[in-house]
This record gives structure tokens, C-alpha cells and sequence, in this order.
């Protein structure tokens, strides 16, 4: 009789055991799976802040495929105008242009549209000096396709205000900038930026200097002074986001 219950106990014990362990995983899979649609829903949209006012804008779906585009070339002798960039088609962006100034009426277009992927200042000031030319940057894209680079709209950006420290008196005063916040999807143009780091290193450039990964794609739509940047202090992702996107076929 002490044999079986010990048996008995023992059996007990295992499954048990087992209950715990298929709680355990399945409370796993849940988290995980909760996870991943928490992931999917900042990705698209779930925890971006919009202005409350602000109405959808239209884009259509091919706006940002460039792939029939031709790569173009920005590499000059003059200070701070050499710089890598996706070309997109503009006449795809010119009606969401329309639409804003519409309502605005005092906006400035370049009459083009691109995505910078290594800025103006971080090749005068970083990749320069350590010996990187813009046409190794250019090879680099090439051979990374940047033209073929997948792309997603994440919103309309805006900012209307002061800037937080202008650096002379023609920066005081008011500004007001539009541009669409878009997602490198697959990291397409992140591993372009992450291939040019590694031959800035291999040159023996200060990894502190060049991140890869401070990069918030965005295609400028429209301004009333002048265009602004990081170095002005703005941030172009998802935080800038002030109207939502809706996609048109």
C-alpha cells in the first residue's frame, strides 16, 4: 500500500510538473504574441500623437517606389552640398503640396522630392575628414540598390513654432515646415548607412562620431523660410507627426 501511494505521489508530482511547464509557455506565447502586435501597432500608427484638428492627407501608393528612378549624384567641391539620397518622383507629392498650401498659403517647394540617407554635415564633418569619399558612399549605394529601397508613410509631419536656439537673428522668428515621415521598412537604407560606418571604421574614424542608426527618413514637402534639420533641433520621426496618411491607389 506504501509503495502505490509513493507511486501515485510521484505521478502526481509529474504532471504537475507538466501543468506548470505548458502554463509557463503558453503564458510565453501570449506575452509574445501580445508583443509582436504591440510592435506591429507602433509600427503603423497605434502610439502616434496627431494634432487633434488635423484632417487625413491622400498620398498615392507609388510615391514612394522609386525603383524606374535613376540614382542621383551630389558630389561637389563646395562645403556642406555632398551628400547621398534616394530620389523619388515629385509629381506623386505635389498634390499633398497643393493640399496643405491650400490651408496655409505661404509655403515654398523645392520641386522635388528625395530622402537623405548620410546628410550634407555628416559627410563635411565626419566621413570626410577620416578619408571617405562620396563616391565610395555612392558605390556603396549602388550596390545596396537605394533605389529599390522599401518604403512605408508613417504620417504627415509639422512644425510651427520658434526654434529652440537660433543661432542668429535670421533664425528668430517663426517657422513652418511640412514633411511626410516615412519607415524604412526593411532597413534597406539603414544597411546602406550601417556599410558606409563600417569603411569610416575601417579608416580608422571614431565609431562615436557616426550613428548609423540616427537616421529619421522624411521627404520635405514644404517650407515658409527655409528647410530645417537636426541641427536646428528638430526630429523627424514618428514624434513629429502632426496628421495621418491615408494611402490611394
Amino acid at each position: 500500500m506504501s509503495a502505490k501511494i509513493h507511486v501515485y505521489a510521484i505521478i502526481a508530482l509529474v504532471a504537475l510538473g507538466l501543468l506548470v511547464l505548458f502554463s509557463a509557455s503558453s503564458s510565453s506565447s501570449s506575452n509574445g504574441s501580445n508583443s509582436s502586435s504591440s510592435n506591429h501597432k507602433l509600427g503603423s500608427g497605434g502610439r502616434i500623437i496627431y494634432d487633434p484638428d488635423a484632417p487625413t492627407y491622400a498620398l498615392p501608393a507609388q510615391a514612394l517606389v522609386s525603383s524606374s528612378i535613376p540614382f542621383s549624384n551630389h558630389s561637389t567641391d563646395l562645403p556642406f552640398q555632398s551628400y547621398l539620397q534616394q530620389t523619388l518622383n515629385f509629381a506623386h507629392f505635389k498634390d499633398l503640396f497643393d493640399n496643405i498650401n491650400a490651408t496655409v498659403g505661404t509655403l515654398q517647394s523645392r520641386g522635388e522630392a528625395h530622402i537623405t540617407v548620410v546628410t550634407p554635415t555628416e559627410f563635411d564633418r565626419v566621413l570626410k575628414p577620416a578619408g571617405v569619399t562620396i563616391g565610395e558612399i555612392e558605390a556603396i549605394a549602388m550596390q545596396g540598390d537605394i533605389q529599390k529601397a522599401r518604403l512605408a508613410p508613417v504620417c504627415l509631419g509639422r512644425f510651427a513654432g520658434e526654434l529652440p536656439n537660433p543661432v542668429n537673428d535670421a533664425d528668430a522668428g517663426r517657422f513652418l515646415l511640412y514633411s511626410l515621415v516615412v519607415a524604412d521598412i526593411y532597413n534597406d537604407l539603414a544597411n546602406i548607412r550601417r556599410e558606409v560606418f563600417k569603411l569610416y571604421r575601417s579608416k580608422g574614424g571614431q565609431g562615436v562620431l557616426f550613428q548609423p542608426e540616427g537616421f529619421w527618413p522624411h521627404v520635405t514637402i514644404g517650407f515658409d523660410r527655409r528647410d530645417l534639420f537636426i541641427e536646428d533641433g528638430l526630429y523627424k520621426g514618428s514624434n513629429y507627426c502632426y496628421a495621418p496618411i491615408r494611402v490611394t491607389r
